[in-house]
């Protein structure tokens, strides 16, 4: 009978008794716990009605409980997909509609599971679908995204090759778990059988606990910043990987101070999370495909396949095919390759015309935060009469955003930046994370219209 990852572990004396994971409260459960409390959250699914028909929703930050739930529907057969909680409820429930969730759960529904039997044992079987992401959205409506366990598995284990990641260490799940790079430190954990890490009360300190972390570069900033508060700091963490944003080079230079290995990446949500990465240099790429991964270049854009690559983009209860006739993934990644790694120039379809000349914001707002002055930066055209559109900047500063701080940059800019390229007027960064890890370019492009162009 094929077992699930955890019941490996539990099942083997060798491991069943090590520590598999440690909670928000500091507490510590076995290889043998975490099957116990897997199998106790399936028996509750089961008597809530779900079979491997069924779809299971969270819509939660993390916690135990919310892990539990992840694998256990998986060991129920069910397909599971995750909500940002910071959502509106009317979205929630269109999700939920539109992707046939039989089941919806919050954390609250979790607090009293009783201890029950399993009505029935499913083998796993790690090629039927299993979990639904939802992609960013950054250029509009998100996408679920399905996966099977089998590229989970293979997506993580390219990603601990490198990071010498393996069962006598630890990761901090540091990122949500409706997130795809939350679920991939979830399934680097169960390849390796190592320690999983919860956040306790401090970020920062249960941070440095663990051996392996994955970060924003936002976090990372708010680590040295957190190490300079603390310099007494026992620090354990030896590799930290990096994505979501560009990634400046002074802070990668600055963690190696600390016997930190910083690692730069680039992922999606299609491909189960990391697919490019290195260890960070003062170069702009993200190095070369991670195990199993297969990439080309056609006409400068991205094409993908091979280890993590999803089954499908599920709608209406069908899997819409996300591979073209060649049975690579076009993921509207612009790139080239430069000095034997891979350079993400940025999405196609953010470039527009300004005078004639293509511009691609994320160029623009790479040079920006080279400036020192910028904790983060989004690049937008704004419509112009003469030359179709112009180039603005919706900035946060390190420090208050004013027009000293606006000139500071513009005087920087003059000598890193084409004059075409250089932004024509700047905003303060509206706060519109709504929960996620990323904001999306289409509602930062929404709130421009409405808040200065009306």
């Amino acid at each position: 009978m094929n077992l699930f990852p955890w019941q490996v572990f539990a099942d083997n004396p060798q491991s069943s008794q090590t520590i598999a994971l440690r909670s928000s409260q500091g507490d510590l459960f076995t290889w043998a716990d975490v099957a116990q409390k897997i199998n106790q959250t399936a028996a509750f699914l089961q008597q809530r009605g779900i079979t491997p028909q069924s779809t299971v929703a969270f819509c939660a930050k993390n916690s135990e409980a919310i892990l539990f739930l992840y694998l256990a529907s998986l060991q129920c057969g069910a397909k599971i997909i995750g909500l940002n909680p910071a959502f509106p409820q009317q979205r929630i429930d269109q999700f939920c509609r539109e992707y046939g969730v039989d089941l919806c759960l919050r954390h609250e529904d979790l607090a009293n599971i009783s201890e029950c039997p399993l009505a029935k044992l499913e083998e796993a079987d790690f090629l039927r679908p299993a979990t639904m992401t939802l992609t960013s959205g950054s250029g509009g409506q998100p996408k679920a995204v399905l996966h099977n366990m089998q590229a989970h598995l293979d997506n993580a284990r390219g990603v601990c090759q490198l990071m010498q990641f393996h069962a006598m260490q630890s990761w901090l799940l540091s990122l949500p778990l409706y997130h795809v790079s939350g679920q991939g430190i979830v399934w680097r954990w169960l390849v390796c059988g190592a320690q999983l890490h919860f956040p306790q009360t401090d970020f920062y300190a249960s941070l440095l606990q663990a051996t392996h972390v994955s970060l924003v570069p936002t976090q990372l900033q708010r680590l040295l910043d957190y190490l300079a508060r603390y310099p007494q700091s026992e620090v354990k963490t030896r590799h930290i990987l990096l994505g979501g944003a560009h990634i400046p080079v002074a802070l990668t230079q600055a963690i190696r101070t600390y016997g930190i290995t910083p690692y730069s990446g680039y992922g999606m949500t299609e491909m189960a999370s990391t697919i490019f990465a290195k260890v960070s240099d003062d170069k702009p790429g993200v190095g070369q495909a991670l195990l199993g991964r297969e990439f080309q270049l056609v006409n400068d854009e991205i094409w993908l396949k091979g280890a993590g690559l999803a089954m499908g983009y599920w709608k209406n209860g069908e899997i819409l095919p996300l591979i073209n006739e060649s049975g690579w993934l076009q993921t509207k990644d612009k790139g080239l390759w430069q000095n034997d790694e891979l350079v993400v120039v940025g999405r196609l379809d953010n470039m527009f015309i300004s005078g004639g000349e293509n511009i691609q914001p994320e160029e623009i707002e790479k040079t920006i935060l080279q400036s020192g002055l910028v904790k983060q930066v989004f690049v937008l055209p704004k419509a112009d009469a003469e030359f179709g559109a112009r180039p603005v900047a919706l900035t946060a500063f390190h420090e208050q955003f004013s027009e000293r701080a606006v000139e500071k940059l513009r005087i920087f800019l003059q000598t890193h930046l084409a004059r075409f390229k250089q932004p024509v007027a700047y905003y303060p960064l509206p706060d519109l994370h709504q929960g996620g890890i990323k904001i999306s370019r289409k509602t930062l492009a929404d709130w421009l219209l409405q808040h200065i162009e009306s």
